[in-house]
């Protein structure tokens, strides 16, 4: 996929999730945001400090797999 092509199609795409709405028949208690909240707050806050800490392997990652996709585009 062509690096210039992915920006406008991540645009339409997050437009089309955006502007296209339906009505939700629902009703949230809020015990139940409480609890969500007090399970997803702490989940976030691992995953941050995680990907803070393995910056530089994530990015390595990152660097080795685009290596080995021009590789592929190449041959």
């Amino acid at each position: 996929m062509n690096h210039r092509s992915v920006l406008p199609t991540f645009v339409v795409c997050f437009l089309g999730f955006v502007l296209i709405t339906t009505p939700a028949y629902a009703y949230a208690d809020p015990n139940t945001v409480g609890l969500l909240s007090q399970v997803l707050t702490p989940i976030l806050v691992i995953v941050g400090a995680s990907v803070t800490f393995l910056r530089q392997r994530i990015a390595a990652l990152f660097s080795v797999l685009t290596r080995r996709l021009r590789r592929r585009v190449d041959a």
